[in-house]
């Protein structure tokens, strides 16, 4: 088997990911709740809050 070129590790070889490492941290804002979206609103922007909304905007070079 080829080992996987990122982390070194190899199926099967026994050596598992070193110990306590973190894959991921989430950040979330504290957020009020004040303001509301509709509901249909909400479903078409994927967001009941507009502090939360950050529409996709593509950046072509």
């Amino acid at each position: 088997m080829e080992a996987n070129r990122t982390t070194g590790y190899e199926p099967g070889s026994g050596i598992g990911r070193p110990p306590k490492l973190r894959l991921a941290m989430a950040y979330v804002p504290w957020q009020r709740y004040g303001r509301i979206f509709s509901p249909r609103e909400a479903l078409m922007k994927g967001t009941l809050f507009p502090e939360l909304y950050r529409p996709y905007v593509p950046h072509y070079r």
